[in-house]
């Protein structure tokens, strides 16, 4: 799916560059598994099927946004644009 932003300047540079500079070394490989299965799926409910992750889609003032889990507190959230079938504001963040 293609991906409209990157607001995290470490992960964009991750998918632009393939450099990890601005990303934790030790969940590179989890980030680098979530990044992938994003760009390769071809439909929004897909996100369900990375089971390992633990997506799920937020309520409140967050409804509208997906995540993904990568440790305790840093989540890979993003949200998706139903009308163009992308997704965009694709964020690594404390979830806490």
């Amino acid at each position: 799916m293609e991906i409209r932003n990157i607001r995290h300047k470490g992960l964009r540079g991750f998918v632009e560059k393939n450099n990890v500079r601005g990303l934790p070394q030790t969940y590179i490989a989890k980030i680098a598994d979530i990044m992938a299965f994003l760009i390769d799926m071809e439909d929004i409910d897909e996100i369900f099927d990375l089971r390992k992750y633990k997506p799920h889609s937020m309520t409140g003032d967050r409804a509208g946004t997906y995540s993904f889990y990568v440790t305790a507190n840093w989540r890979i959230a993003f949200k998706h644009d139903a009308q163009r079938n992308e997704l965009y504001d694709v964020e690594y963040e404390d979830y806490h």
